[in-house]
C-alpha cells in the first residue's frame, strides 16, 4: 500500500512537473502582445506602482474590479513591469492549481483516475497558454479550485471564515463570480442543517459573509469616495446594456462605444446608472428578445478557443478583424487547441449528470457563471473557468458510462442531446463563417 502510495506521488509531481517545465520554456520563446484587456490591467498596475493610484491614462477609475491589477502590481513591485516574470510567477502558481485539481479529483475517482483526469487538465493546450497572458485566468483559476477544495472538505464550516475571505478576492477578480456568493448559505441550508441547526446555518453564513466582506468592502469605500458609488466596477452598466439593446449580437460588436453617447460619459456612476437604466428598460418590454440574446450570449461563451489563439497573434486588432486573424492562423495550430476542448466539453455534461456525491458546488459555480453571463455579455475565453468541471465529468463519463449510463434520468440524458446539439451549432456556425464565407 506505501509503494502505491509513493507511486502514485511520483506520476503526480511528474504529471505536474513536466507541465511547469513547458510552461517555463513557453515563457521565454513565446511573444505575446500586451493589448485590449491585458493593456488595461498592464496599466492600472502600473498606476498602483508608480503612483499609489487606481488610475487609467491618468483618470481615477473603478471600472474593473482591481484583484488582478493588485496581484500584477505587486509583482511590477519587485520585479519590474516585465511580462517574463509573471508568466514565471503564473507558471509557479499553476503547480498548486494542478494539485489542488487533483485532491477535488479524489473525491470522484481514485489515485489512478485522478491521475488521468489530472493529466488532462494539466496539459490541455488552453490551461497552458493562459499561464503566459497577462489575463485574469490563472490567478482566478487557482482561487476557483482552491475554492472547490475548501467547499468539499466534509467539515466545511471550519475553514467558513477563510472560504469568506478567499471568496471576496475571488470577485474582486472577476466581478462576474458575484452571483456565486449565495452557494455558501444556500448549501448550509440544505445540506448542513441537520448537523448544525438552523442557528449554525445563520451563524456560518454571517461569518462567511462576514469573511467576503472585510476583503471587498474596502473597495466599495473607495469607490463610494472616489466615484460617488458603492460598486466593485462601473463596467457592469455598459455590459449589461451592450447585452440589452436592439443591437445587441450577444458579445461585444464593431464599434460599439460609438454606438451610444453615454459612452462619452466622463463620470462612471452616471454612466453606470443609465446605462443599466436603459438595458432594464430594454429588457422589460422586449422580453422575448432579450431572452433569445442571452441564448445568444451562452453561445459566444462556449464557442471555440479562438481568443487564446489570438493573444498570441501580431497586430492591434485595428488593421484586420479578429475573424480575418483567426483566418489566418495555421489551421493544425487550431484544431491543436480546439480539439481536446470540443471533446471535453461534448462528453464533459454527460459525466456530470453521472455524479452521485458532492455535487452541489460544481453545478452551482456553473449555474452561477451561465447565468452572469446570460445577463451580460460573453466571450469565449469565460468558458476557462467551466473547463475543470468538465473534465471531471469528461473522465467520470469515460470510465463509468458502460455501468451507469442506463441510470441517467431520461431528462438529464435529453438535456445532454439538445446540449451538444447546441455546441454543435455553434462550433459548426463558426468554423462555417470563419473558412466557407
Amino acid at each position: 500500500m506505501e509503494n502505491n502510495k509513493h507511486s502514485y506521488n511520483k506520476v503526480l509531481w511528474s504529471i505536474i512537473g513536466v507541465s511547469f517545465a513547458i510552461k517555463i520554456i513557453l515563457a521565454f520563446f513565446l511573444p505575446s502582445e500586451i493589448r485590449s484587456d491585458s493593456y488595461v490591467y498592464h496599466s492600472l498596475a502600473q498606476s498602483i506602482v508608480n503612483t499609489f493610484t487606481y488610475s487609467f491614462e491618468g483618470k481615477l477609475t473603478g471600472v474593473i474590479a482591481p484583484g488582478y491589477s493588485i496581484f500584477l502590481s505587486g509583482l511590477y513591485f519587485v520585479f519590474g513591469p516585465e511580462q517574463f516574470w509573471v508568466k514565471i510567477i503564473q507558471s509557479i502558481l499553476e503547480i498548486f492549481t494542478c494539485y489542488l485539481f487533483f485532491k477535488v479529483c479524489l473525491n470522484y475517482f481514485n489515485e489512478k483516475k485522478s491521475l488521468v483526469a489530472l493529466s488532462v487538465f494539466t496539459f490541455f493546450p488552453s490551461n497552458i497558454l493562459f499561464s503566459q497572458t497577462i489575463l485574469t485566468e490563472p490567478l482566478f483559476g487557482f482561487l476557483a479550485i482552491l475554492l472547490l477544495f475548501l467547499c468539499l472538505k466534509e467539515n466545511l464550516v471550519k475553514y467558513i471564515f477563510l472560504i469568506g475571505l478567499i471568496w471576496g478576492y475571488s470577485i474582486l477578480i472577476r466581478s462576474s463570480f458575484a452571483p456565486s456568493i449565495l452557494l455558501i448559505p444556500i448549501f448550509l441550508f440544505f445540506y448542513k442543517r441537520k448537523e448544525i441547526n438552523l442557528s449554525g446555518v445563520i451563524k456560518y453564513s454571517l461569518l462567511f459573509f462576514l469573511g467576503a466582506f472585510l476583503i471587498i468592502s474596502p473597495w466599495l469605500i473607495r469607490n463610494k469616495t472616489v466615484l460617488n458609488t458603492f460598486t466593485i466596477a462601473t463596467q457592469g452598466g455598459f455590459t449589461f446594456w451592450s447585452g440589452s439593446n436592439p443591437d445587441a449580437t450577444g458579445t461585444w460588436y464593431h464599434k460599439i462605444e460609438e454606438s451610444n453617447p453615454l459612452f462619452n460619459v466622463e463620470d462612471e456612476a452616471e454612466r453606470d446608472r443609465q446605462f443599466y437604466k436603459l438595458g432594464i428598460d430594454y429588457a422589460l418590454h422586449n422580453p422575448h428578445k432579450f431572452l433569445f440574446t442571452g441564448i445568444k450570449k451562452l453561445g459566444y461563451l462556449f464557442s471555440s478557443e479562438r481568443m487564446i489563439v489570438l493573444y498570441f497573434t501580431k497586430g492591434d486588432g485595428k488593421e484586420s478583424t479578429s475573424t480575418q486573424v483567426y483566418k489566418s492562423v495555421n489551421p493544425l495550430i487550431i484544431a491543436l487547441i480546439n480539439i481536446p476542448y470540443f471533446i471535453v466539453m461534448s462528453l464533459g455534461l454527460w459525466g456530470l449528470f453521472m455524479l452521485r456525491k458532492k455535487y452541489f458546488f460544481i453545478w452551482g459555480m456553473i449555474f452561477a457563471w451561465l447565468f452572469t453571463f446570460f445577463m451580460f455579455v460573453a466571450l469565449a475565453r469565460y468558458h476557462y473557468v467551466l473547463i475543470p468541471f468538465f473534465i471531471i465529468g469528461t473522465v467520470y463519463f469515460i470510465y463509468h458510462y458502460k455501468t451507469e449510463f442506463t441510470g441517467i434520468a431520461k431528462w438529464k440524458k435529453a438535456t445532454a442531446v439538445l446540449f451538444n446539439l447546441f455546441l454543435l451549432g455553434v462550433w459548426g456556425a463558426e468554423f462555417y463563417l470563419l473558412y466557407f464565407k
